[in-house]
């Protein structure tokens, strides 16, 4: 993946882009701001040799003043794929056994199309339309939401969080 296509796509969405970190393997995490939200990224995972649909790249977006928690989770989702070499699917239930937030009740990650942006986020793509890396969206989800999609499936998750539409943004939610 060209870097300047995939930060020109993740700025003209995610607004303008600060790096916060060097991680493993010459990826990077980046920290972009809109009013809205603050997300943070991957930059180079794309490019490791790991067993993917199409090479990916993680984002989590959170509330305003709540960055430790998303860098947090796209840190440990990045550690989960370096140390199975395979990327989540969309859309995946990844469940924990604790609380994988300290002082919260988020338990698990949903790795889905971002909920708050237009389908062309989730992909980059070539002039043809042609799939050049995946955007995955890592949502924090409560005890009570991976149970729901433990016990029931992944629609019936889906379902109950387009239902009741919960601040997925928001780390704190009860």
């Amino acid at each position: 993946m060209t870097d300047p296509q995939l930060a020109d796509h993740f700025t003209r969405f995610l607004g303008p882009g600060t790096r916060a970190e060097q991680l493993a393997r010459g990826v990077e995490l980046w920290r972009h701001e809109r009013p809205e939200f603050v997300s943070f990224t991957t930059r180079g995972l794309s490019d490791l040799d790991v067993a993917a649909l199409k090479p990916q790249e993680l984002v989590c977006s959170v509330q305003q003043g709540q960055d430790g928690a998303a860098a947090h989770l796209v840190k440990t989702m990045f550690e989960m794929i370096l140390e199975t070499d395979r990327g989540p699917v969309v859309t995946q239930l990844i469940p924990g056994q604790a609380p994988i937030l300290e002082r919260t009740n988020i338990y698990g990650l949903l790795a889905s199309s971002h909920p708050y942006l237009d389908d062309a986020f989730n992909a980059v793509t070539d002039d043809a339309g042609t799939i050049l890396v995946q955007i995955v969206t890592l949502l924090p989800l409560t005890a009570a939401e991976v149970q729901r999609g433990e016990q029931a499936g992944l629609d019936a998750l889906i379902d109950t969080l387009e239902e009741n539409d919960p601040p997925l943004l928001d780390v704190t939610r009860p």
